[in-house]
């Protein structure tokens, strides 16, 4: 049976805002910060007042010890998450509880959970396929880079019969959409399937397609891992041209 889905960009109507602490609660939450103060500073995020499947954080609802460059200071051993649904870095006081929108201005990278992230702002909007401003998963870092853009996207859909949970046959969720761009020699370039990297790497195609035989490449299930190998492999020196 087809499963259709319907799509909502606005969720004003379920979202409301987490107001911030009074005047004596900041000022003892300013003092147990202590140095982490500054980065602990700004808005709670929205709350999402509704039941849903999936998350709208860009892998799970747990936030994991990591790095963050924040207005030119390096932070250590702080909890983040990734709100890919409104496009926010979320940073937790794990002393309190309390969660805080960082604001994407400052940020410039970060890391958490194995996984390297930067902010994109600066694109030469005339060149190449022009990824849109906001975060961005770093999957290659060399003399060409390979950034992975993570989309949740709020959807509707009614189902056949009431879910037990809530009693209802409708069903909000978060589904995952995925893009993939090359930034090389100053362009960027979004590459959707195999033959759209291969086109940037013509000279290579016969050693690359060796390659991926070589180590079982799997571009439909592992595309962060099989387009990382492609590019990481071009950029080592070691392949032969085709002539």
């Amino acid at each position: 049976m087809t499963k259709h889905f319907l799509l909502v960009p606005l969720l004003s109507l379920l979202l409301t805002p987490s107001f911030a602490q009074n005047g004596s609660d900041y000022e003892r939450f300013v003092n147990d910060a202590g140095e982490l103060s500054n980065i602990y500073r700004g808005q709670s995020p929205l709350v999402y007042n509704f039941r849903h499947t999936g998350t709208y954080y860009a892998y799970s609802e747990n936030f994991e010890i990591g790095v963050v460059k924040y207005n030119g200071k390096i932070y250590k051993d702080v909890y983040l998450n990734l709100n890919s649904h409104l496009d926010e870095l979320n940073i937790l006081i794990k002393k309190t509880g309390r969660t805080v929108v960082l604001n994407n201005d400052f940020v410039g990278y970060f890391s958490f959970g194995g996984r390297d992230f930067i902010y994109l702002k600066d694109v030469n909007k005339s060149s190449g396929s022009v990824p849109q401003i906001g975060y961005y998963q770093v999957l290659y870092n060399g003399s060409s880079k390979l950034y992975k853009k993570i989309k949740k996207i709020y959807a509707e859909r009614i189902n056949e019969t009431a879910s037990i949970q809530t009693k209802s046959k409708l069903e909000r969720m978060f589904l995952v959409s995925e893009s993939y761009y090359l930034l090389k020699e100053g362009s960027f370039h979004l590459i959707k399937k195999k033959s759209d990297l291969l086109s940037y790497y013509k000279e290579k195609k016969r050693d690359i397609r060796q390659l991926i035989r070589e180590k079982n490449l799997d571009f439909r299930r592992d595309k962060d891992h099989s387009f990382s190998e492609i590019i990481r492999f071009v950029e080592s020196g070691t392949t032969k041209s085709d002539e």
